[in-house]
């Protein structure tokens, strides 16, 4: 079974967990102040806390994600996840605010959102940064508290200084060609010949690709548009020696459009003929 009854909760100082956090996948969990489980048969779970059913929909499957709390503090804050059980993405994170006698639903994040990329355990709350954005530069701040859930808006700089060439390139081989968009430092490498918007539109062409590769003295990532593989890619390189980025973009029927003096070294350009459409 791969789930199990768990009575670890984190009891903690006022606390931010950087870099994405890990949740768990529990059918039970034991809060400081009783148990939570999910019960009912699959396409018709629901969540109970203290032993009491929670006011929250039935759905396909429920998750438990965990349970965070401060020493000193009468509360714990228990974290959980319903899906329809479908292919689409399902709702966001429930939160509930669980003290000795009392459970009560503080709200839910929003649907279709990415990852959550901090978690802050606070005296008077609870926080949850969560990027909105797929270049992980725009994110949605939940904070519960006593008042019930609020939010704000906030995005980090879409460029900081550029990143350089060597150990700069090299550590993207192996990994998806998109996860470098994720980076501003590279967004800012990249900056020096698109702009935003082109970059935002590179990134919705790398979507299934293949591991970034090495080529002599370049690193190469592409990939194509998801759901539309045979109309329109995308792909990049980075000299290792110099750092200068290159960028070729591909319609259908149409010829490549490159980018980047570099662009036109013959490494890159066998690639762009490797991945033309």
């Amino acid at each position: 079974m791969r789930r199990f009854l768990s009575a670890f909760v984190f009891l903690l100082a006022p606390h931010s967990a950087a870099a994405d956090v890990a949740f768990g996948s529990h059918d039970r969990f034991q809060t400081r102040f009783g148990p939570a489980a999910v019960v009912g048969e699959i396409g018709s779970r629901q969540l109970t806390v203290l032993g009491q059913v929670m006011p929250l929909e039935r759905n396909h499957t429920w998750d438990i994600l965990g349970a965070w709390g401060m020493e000193g503090t009468g509360h714990d804050w228990l974290l959980a996840q319903q899906h329809h059980g479908g292919n689409m993405c399902g709702p966001g994170i429930t939160v509930i605010r669980v003290s000795q006698g009392e459970v009560r639903v503080m709200g839910e994040t929003g649907g279709c959102e990415g990852a959550v990329s901090d978690l802050r355990v606070l005296p008077d709350g609870l926080e949850l940064d969560i990027f909105a954005d797929g270049l992980r530069q725009q994110f949605t701040t939940y904070r519960f508290g006593a008042g019930g859930m609020t939010t704000t808006q906030g995005a980090g700089a879409f460029g900081t200084a550029p990143a350089g060439a060597g150990a700069d390139a090299t550590r993207w081989i192996g990994q998806h060609p998109y996860r470098l968009f994720e980076d501003p430092t590279e967004r800012a490498r990249f900056l020096t010949i698109l702009s935003e918007a082109q970059i935002r539109d590179l990134a919705t062409r790398i979507g299934p690709a293949n591991s970034v590769v090495r080529r002599g003295d370049w690193v190469l990532g592409a990939g194509c548009m998801a759901h539309a593989c045979n109309m329109s890619a995308g792909a990049w390189g980075i000299r290792i020696s110099d750092g200068a980025p290159a960028v070729a973009v591909f319609d259908r029927g149409q010829p490549a459009r490159r980018y980047g003096a570099a662009a036109n070294d013959p490494v890159f350009a066998g690639w762009i003929a490797d991945h033309s459409l």
